[in-house]
């Protein structure tokens, strides 16, 4: 075994696969996650170094199975043959066939192991027609199963396709998946540690900054320079010609999607309003009358990790509310795709300075920061000091008739309900600067005690909670209001 290179974060995923290194049983694993999160780099770098032998073969995407079959016969000339050439293999079959005798020839003479087969991008791998899907699951069940050394791992970023062939497959892989990961990107924390792992010492508020705009996927943060401002790295990313991440957009649906047009614009309209959308809103915004194949699309969104569906607090699946939680994607339909070609040509990197100067931009970026609120959930939870109470976060919208012009409707980004006999609602607030409440924050907030009191049916004391990065400046008009603060501190825990 070789030393392993350093994997920051993944503290989760790096146990589970410790347990599947060490097992005394063949493992079968399901990995994916979206575009750029770091696969590739967390089974190569973690994994790969435990193992005594580590196969790896890479899809091409588009490629026919010809080539792709010709990418399987280096590997195995490397791995196996110090480079000899190998006659030309014609199929799957024969291929993993192969694979299997050597394997089991190898494993006569080092009995230890264990040895990582990695097929990665598997949904480029098994081309149309290439009957790959099948060979794998006639050689894992006849073969590679009873080699106890052997860890198969299979990796795609087709979320959706590596749920229905894999995990969901009704075939003779069905109940064969012995471990799956859905690789995230980065918390906070995670951001803050990668950053300075690569020299990049960024305070909170910077990071937080940086995450709004490029959320938590690591190649994305790989482009940050640490002689940069947050302001400047995003500006450079993201409002440059040759910024990699000014056209990042088409090419990260497109590499994911069979459907990739129908799916942005799918995207496209649940970005349309930064509380989501209910289902029939999404359709009417469609303009379809009935959505069986939207399902498909939100699921595969879903999978991916750009969306979120969500039961509101109280409400049935039929108030299932669909929300842009990818932040990059949320940047770029907001700021880059706006921005004028001139910008990018000119390479006028004072743009996003004046951008982010902004009323829209301030606006804005509360928005994004409830977003990154939802995903921290629990580490709001814990600084609340809930860890030890049964709690059920969720979200809570109330919107009136249309002819009760009397009434008025309320929102409520985040709550937890309690075991206790207490529903905390989390007001979010984003700000560069200490929060001042005012009369209308006071007015608001009593409003909406009102309407959830009233509309919820909810028995439970209220409390109020406060999640802003720099805290809180008491006053008369947070007095009695506000009764626990979460900073920007507690995100990073």
């Amino acid at each position: 075994m070789t030393k392993s290179m350093t994997v920051t974060g993944r503290i989760r995923e790096k146990k589970l696969l410790d347990r599947l290194i060490l097992s005394e049983h063949p493992e079968f694993l399901v990995l994916y996650g979206r575009r750029r999160v770091g696969k590739t780099h967390l089974i190569r770098h973690y994994l790969g170094p435990r193992a005594e032998l580590m196969f790896t073969v890479t899809g091409e995407k588009d490629a026919p199975i010809e080539r792709q079959l010709h990418h399987f016969n280096l590997e195995m000339s490397r791995r196996f043959y110090e480079g000899a050439p190998l006659p030309r293999m014609t199929s799957w079959d024969g291929a993993l066939e192969l694979l299997c005798d050597v394997l089991e020839r190898w494993l006569e003479n080092h009995p230890a192991g264990p040895v990582v087969i990695f097929l990665d991008e598997l949904p480029w791998l098994a081309t149309p027609r290439s009957r790959l899907m099948q060979a794998l699951d006639h050689y894992w069940n006849t073969r590679l199963s009873r080699l106890p050394q052997v860890r198969l791992v299979v990796c795609g970023s087709a979320a959706s396709w590596m749920l229905d062939q894999l995990v969901h497959a009704k075939g003779g892989l069905h109940n064969r998946i012995t471990q799956r990961i859905r690789l995230e990107p980065f918390t906070l924390i995670e951001t803050r540690e990668f950053l300075a792992a690569r020299g990049v010492q960024y305070s909170e508020h910077q990071v937080l900054e940086l995450y709004l705009a490029l959320g938590g996927v690591p190649y994305y943060l790989m482009q940050v320079d640490g002689g940069y401002s947050a302001a400047q790295s995003i500006a450079a990313t993201c409002f440059s010609s040759d910024g990699i991440l000014t056209d990042e957009f088409g090419r990260l649906l497109s590499s994911l999607f069979t459907n990739a047009a129908e799916n942005e614009r799918i995207l496209r309209a649940i970005a349309s309003k930064r509380e989501g959308l209910l289902r029939n809103e999404l359709l009417n915004a469609l303009g379809i009358s009935s959505g069986g194949h939207v399902g498909r699309r939100l699921r595969e969104l879903e999978e991916s990790g750009f969306i979120t569906a969500s039961t509101p607090y109280g409400k049935s699946r039929k108030g299932t509310t669909y929300r842009l939680i990818d932040e990059y994607c949320w940047f770029y339909l907001k700021w880059i795709e706006p921005a004028p070609q001139r910008i990018l040509r000119d390479d006028t990197l004072g743009y996003w300075n004046l951008k982010s100067r902004t009323p829209g931009y301030r606006a804005w970026a509360g928005y994004a920061f409830e977003g990154v609120c939802l995903k921290h959930a629990g580490q709001i939870r814990d600084a609340l000091g809930l860890a030890g109470i049964a709690t059920e976060s969720g979200t809570w919208r109330y919107v009136p008739w249309k002819n009760s012009s009397a009434e008025r409707g309320a929102q409520i980004d985040l709550l937890f309900d309690r075991a206790d006999g207490i529903v905390t609602l989390c007001e979010l607030k984003y700000r560069s600067q200490s929060f001042t409440a005012d009369r209308a924050f006071a007015d608001a907030v009593k409003r909406k005690i009102a309407v959830f009191s009233k509309r919820s049916k909810s028995r439970k004391d209220i409390m109020v909670a406060l999640v802003t990065p720099h805290g809180l400046k008491p006053n008369a008009w947070s007095a009695d209001l506000v009764q626990q603060v979460v900073t920007a501190e507690d995100l990073f825990r």
